[in-house]
């Protein structure tokens, strides 16, 4: 069985399908892409994919990818080509290779934010994002499947830059990502409306690249 990485972009209206439709999206797509799957076996035979790291509903990506098994050998390129003219709109696979780093080994991913605060000009919402994370301590209430609890959010934002454009405001961050910890933007964001009292009137998360835990692209 060969193992199999296909790395995928998700933009547009593909931004609103679940995690659970898009395995199924997938799934669709492999079969009639006529990809020699690997099935598991048993009662209920199916293809076994894997998400090494799911994006949160309503972000857009560039950097997805699923992996899998094959029964024979496939080029990488008739991989992307099959399954590229099977996914629906706003889904395009990019590239496919055999993996090179676990799951386990995610440590962190890269955003864009653009966003706009309401009644705010681009440059006065600079300003306000500016102070609000030059403060030395920004605390957070992070809700997991245990309950809710405090995290110190300012020690956790790497790689922060934010630049006023004539559409709103531009923020890129790499956030911890993986098993150990998970903080996405939409927590940050939202902590910085409820300690300003600013309404972001509107908000687009793209995931730009996922790292390893030593600073390397997840491939």
């Amino acid at each position: 069985m060969e193992p199999m990485r296909v790395f995928y972009a998700k933009t547009g209206t593909a931004k609103y399908i679940s995690h659970l439709d898009i395995n199924r999206c997938f799934q669709r797509a492999m079969k009639r892409a006529q990809i020699p799957l690997w099935f598991t076996e048993g009662f209920n035979p199916h293809a076994y994919l894997t998400f090494p790291l799911p994006l949160a509903l309503g972000y857009e990506s560039m950097c997805e990818c699923v992996d899998f098994r094959l029964v024979r050998q496939m080029e990488s390129e008739e991989i992307v080509r099959r399954l590229d003219a099977v996914l629906p709109m706003g889904l395009k696979a990019l590239r496919a290779a055999a993996p090179v780093y676990k799951a386990a080994d995610i440590a962190m991913a890269a955003y864009e934010v653009r966003l706009e605060l309401a009644d705010t000009d681009p440059d006065r919402a600079k300003q306000i994002l500016d102070a609000f994370f030059a403060q030395p301590q920004i605390l957070a209430i992070k809700r997991t499947k245990k309950g809710e609890k405090e995290i110190s959010l300012k020690e956790h934002l790497h790689n922060l830059s934010i630049c006023a454009k004539e559409d709103g405001v531009l923020l890129a961050v790499h956030l911890p990502a993986g098993n150990e910890q998970n903080i996405n933007p939409t927590l940050v964001l939202d902590t910085f409306a409820q300690q300003t009292g600013m309404l972001i009137e509107q908000i687009k998360v793209k995931k730009t690249a996922v790292l390893t835990k030593d600073g390397k692209k997840f491939a």
